[in-house]
């Protein structure tokens, strides 16, 4: 894929202004803000080392690429079908959508992000949709199902950035009043307010213009798969 391709298609995603924001200031020191406000509000349900972690550290920016969706054009299928070599030749291919990730290993919100996501993601498993695995999966799968059984399959298209914050949210808050035992000594507000943050503060540079995501979850933060599970 060559360099200009590759930034028409990314550009493409940046540029639905649903999901995303160019923004021309720098959010940083309100968010820095925001995290101590959290910090010092919750105190109480949180160890001093605990603080430690989510406090002490610097912070770097976070950038965005995305990943090609080889498997799911339609065009380079068909290339690989009437080709048929090992290797094959498509010219920018129209239909390319890409993975979004927003890397951020060391973002203002990532250590928030790692923090929530080993609080609440105990609760997957009491999700009745919730399949751990391949061979979870395999295992819900009767060993036989009448002949006439029809077997399907559904993907949600571009999953992450679909949930809207304030649905993602009651969800959590719904699994965390159900299976309060398991999130110990975590006030409820505490864990909701720190997912906010992590919805909210989500922001990376592109090609040197800075963005802000404003609808769903970023792929490349830690609490993304537990919050869309």
């Amino acid at each position: 894929m060559d360099t200009d391709f590759y930034k028409e298609k990314v550009l493409e995603q940046l540029n639905d202004e649903e999901y995303y924001k160019q923004i021309t200031n720098n959010p940083d020191k309100a968010t820095k803000k925001r995290l101590k406000k959290l910090i010092k509000d919750y105190d109480q349900c949180l160890t001093e080392k605990e603080i430690a972690y989510l406090c002490d550290f610097d912070p770097k920016e976070s950038n965005f690429y995305g990943l090609p969706k080889v498997h799911k054009s339609a065009q380079i299928q068909n290339t690989v079908r009437d080709q048929n070599n090992i290797y094959v030749e498509t010219f920018r291919p129209a239909d390319l959508k890409l993975r979004p990730i927003i890397a951020g290993p060391e973002s203002l919100t990532q250590r928030l992000s790692h923090f929530i996501d080993l609080v609440i993601k105990h609760l997957c498993p009491s999700i009745p949709s919730y399949i751990k695995d391949d061979m979870e999966f395999l295992n819900h799968i009767p060993a036989i199902v009448p002949e006439e059984t029809l077997l399907t399959s559904f993907d949600v298209t571009s999953l992450y950035t679909h949930i809207p914050h304030d649905l993602g949210l009651t969800a959590v808050k719904y699994w965390i009043e159900e299976k309060r035992d398991a999130i110990d000594r975590f006030e409820t507000n505490f864990i909701l307010e720190a997912t906010k943050i992590v919805l909210e503060e989500n922001t990376f540079y592109f090609d040197g213009n800075k963005y802000k995501q404003i609808k769903g979850t970023a792929m490349g933060t830690k609490v993304a798969p537990t919050y869309a599970n």
